[in-house]
């Protein structure tokens, strides 16, 4: 007795002897041209025998290198620059030692004109008051000579001798046409009456103005 076994409709058993769906891929892998795997073949050719510092090379930034032309001319413009910072430094120097030097002048003739204002003797009176006219300018020398006139007999009749043991002066302030200078004096004074000397202190201050190469007088007052 036979038994026939009905499949459903649409629904077939695999045979035994039909090919798997992976047996199929692979077939299917297999059976594919040679020369469609020839480009891919010939890039990893390509790339295995090409040296590897090219291929570094591709990759590495390129650097900026000056040309010679290039170079000059910065080393030009940087020794403009040179040039020029050295001159305006040494001009600042050359104008700070210039004003040093200028208040050292003011606060040396102030303190020579205090010395020799209150110097003063009998026997040199004219050379003494000549010295300190040759020192002033303006009103100072205006009112200083007409006072000599008067002075002179009074200085002759008591036999008077003044002169500067110390003398110390500050400068004020000064600018490069005038200056103020503080003068302390301490002066041994004789005539008729005293034989001693007896030391009189005076404190004097003198306004200066530069007149061409000199610094003179043109206020003088005692202060306190």
């Amino acid at each position: 007795m036979t038994t026939v076994t009905h499949n459903p409709p649409g629904r077939r058993d695999a045979s035994p002897d039909a090919p798997r769906d992976a047996d199929r891929v692979h077939a299917a892998d297999a059976s594919e041209p040679a020369d469609a795997l020839e480009p891919y073949a010939d890039l990893e050719a390509r790339d295995a025998e090409e040296p590897a510092d090219e291929r570094l090379e591709v990759r590495r930034p390129r650097t900026w290198r000056p040309t010679p032309r290039v170079l000059w001319a910065l080393a030009a413009v940087l020794a403009l620059a040179a040039v020029a910072v050295a001159g305006t430094l040494g001009r600042a120097a050359w104008q700070a030692r210039q004003a040093d030097e200028s208040r050292s002048a003011a606060l040396a003739a102030g303190r020579q004109i205090a010395v020799n204002f209150v110097t003063m003797r009998a026997s040199t009176f004219d050379a003494d008051t000549k010295r300190v006219l040759d020192e002033a300018t303006g009103q100072f020398r205006t009112e200083y000579a007409s006072t000599l006139a008067q002075l002179k007999p009074v200085v002759t009749a008591n036999r008077t001798v003044s002169t500067v043991e110390r003398a110390e002066a500050s400068l004020v302030s000064s600018d490069d046409d005038s200056a103020r200078v503080i003068v302390g004096v301490v002066a041994p004074t004789t005539n008729s009456s005293t034989s001693t000397p007896e030391k009189k202190t005076y404190r004097l201050r003198l306004d200066l103005v530069r007149v061409g190469d000199a610094w003179k007088v043109n206020a003088l007052d005692f202060v306190s």
